[in-house]
């Protein structure tokens, strides 16, 4: 199994939890990585717009970084987006709603993380 491979299958397995509508690595030595399965988003148009865009955050995300950035949150009508760092190059992006208890989302997000580290480690 190739990176990218092993990379979905860790989004596939977020995608799976209840409460997470989407999510995507994007970054500038991996590109996007969607999961196989896609998005449980309705709104795929917003969907899109977030896939489309993500690239455009990294500017500001390299000048924050070196500060300790580690996740940035924005709410975009009926969803939350979270951006969480994995390096100043490289991000996991997951939606959900936007009252959603994010505490046990937030646990798989930094295990997912952690991973996508390992699996990005062991191909360099």
């Amino acid at each position: 199994m190739g990176r990218n491979e092993e990379i979905r299958k860790v989004l596939e397995d977020l995608l799976k939890m209840e409460d997470v509508q989407a999510c995507l690595l994007t970054g500038r030595q991996t590109g996007t990585i969607t999961p196989g399965r896609g998005t449980k988003l309705k709104n795929l148009v917003l969907w899109k717009l977030i896939m489309d865009s993500s690239h455009k955050f990294f500017p500001v995300i390299e000048d924050f970084y070196v500060y300790g950035l580690k996740r940035l949150y924005f709410e975009l009508g009926d969803y939350e987006v979270i951006m969480s760092f994995l390096d100043q190059f490289t991000a996991l992006i997951v939606v959900i709603p936007s009252l959603v208890n994010r505490g046990l989302v937030e646990v798989e997000i930094e295990n997912s993380k952690r991973t996508i580290k390992e699996i990005i480690g062991r191909q360099k």
